[in-house]
């Protein structure tokens, strides 16, 4: 474990415990689901201290046991789905992370009935593009990331707007755009990348207003 792990060490070890504990005795309570959640949240601090292989099992098992117990159309599913998709993507091994991502786009899917949830969807399909783009599928790459500004879009002016994670759409965008320059279509691509640097200085006018009003409380 190397130096950036150690600042992990405490939690890790504190949450491993809860861990082992749920998972002797898994018919007690909600041991089975908070076992799952436990799990996840395991995983999530061994990615943070960059132990990625000790991460991957336990995504897996978290998204085993929140079936078990929720479903699987469950949105806590798709956050673990999302977590592991990530995982294999970083490993190249974009078969599993699309598959993974694909069943996660589904789960959350069936909550675009209400518009603030539409944003997640997208960040979910951006994920798919970049699947599709590494294993050569530049149209299907194309075309979902469309779908994906489609659904930002749509929930711009509604009340999903304060849900709205500026940074993804900005990556969105970019990702979009230079697709768009690989298939030659420049003109369009320069419309796209001008809607990502507005974004994104949106997002800087966000950050250095956040700064101001904490320098005045202080």
């Amino acid at each position: 474990m190397d130096s950036k792990a150690n600042n992990f060490d405490q939690a890790i070890a504190d949450i491993d415990e809860d861990l082992k504990a749920q998972r002797a005795n898994p018919k007690k309570s909600n041991n089975e689901l908070l076992a799952g959640i436990t799990a996840h949240n395991l995983g999530v601090l061994h990615v943070l201290a960059g132990n990625d292989d000790e991460a991957l099992p336990l995504f897996e098992e978290a998204i085993d046991r929140k079936r078990n117990e929720l479903g699987n159309d469950h949105p806590e599913v798709a956050i673990s789905l999302d977590e592991i998709g990530i995982q294999y993507f970083a490993k190249k091994m974009f078969v599993e992370s699309l598959e993974a991502f694909i069943e996660a786009r589904y789960i959350r899917s069936k909550e675009t009935v209400d518009s603030k949830h539409q944003p997640k969807v997208a960040m979910v399909l951006n994920n798919i593009a970049c699947c599709y783009f590494q294993m050569g599928q530049h149209e299907d790459a194309l075309n979902t990331l469309q779908e994906a500004r489609d659904l930002l879009s749509s929930a711009t002016g509604s009340n999903a707007t304060a849900d709205l994670d500026l940074l993804h759409v900005a990556i969105t965008h970019c990702n979009y755009g230079y697709l768009l320059l690989r298939a030659k279509q420049y003109e369009k691509a320069r419309s796209i990348f001008e809607e990502a640097l507005l974004v994104r200085r949106s997002l800087v006018e966000l950050l250095l207003l956040l700064m101001n009003l904490l320098h005045l409380c202080m």
